[in-house]
């Protein structure tokens, strides 16, 4: 019993896609989350901050779960603030649901002189934290959208 705790589960996988499937995603910020840029080119983004129960009905007695010392003390914000880099600043502005991966790869080649593979491994990374994060999302072009259904739907035995 012990051990059962003890052990990691494996958060269930999604369906895999290729690098040519990936290089024909389209990145998308979020609509929600605002964003500034600065002179040096870096951009701030800001994201709005869930509200816990009590801030929301303004109960100060009923807590949907336990604060800590700090939390009780000062308020909570009500964003919170991410700093970019330069190059991440760059790859930010051309998510705009407009543009593939592979030619934002493209791009990145050519302005910071990377090569490709580099630029690649790069770009998935920092792609796959911005989607965890939930600052961006992925257009799916139609034929893949239609592989990864008929994928999902053998998964679930239907």
């Amino acid at each position: 019993m012990i051990l059962g705790k003890l052990r990691r589960r494996k958060k269930p996988e999604g369906p895999r896609i290729s690098r040519s499937e990936f290089l024909k995603l389209r990145p998308l910020r979020n609509p929600i989350i605002k964003w500034e840029k600065n002179e040096k080119g870096e951009i701030k983004i800001s994201i709005p901050m869930k509200k816990t129960g009590e801030e929301e009905k303004g109960q100060k007695r009923r807590r949907t779960r336990r604060k800590g010392f700090f939390s009780r003390i000062l308020p909570t914000p009500e964003e919170r603030r991410i700093q970019l880099d330069v190059i991440g600043s760059t790859v930010w502005e051309l998510c705009d649901g407009k543009r593939t991966t592979k030619e934002i790869i493209d791009f990145l080649c050519q302005k910071y002189k990377f090569l490709a593979r580099e630029a690649e491994i790069s770009l998935e990374t920092y792609l796959n934290s911005l989607v965890k994060r939930g600052l961006i999302a992925f257009i799916v072009p139609e034929e893949l959208k239609e592989r990864l259904e008929k994928e999902a739907l053998k998964k679930t035995g239907r």
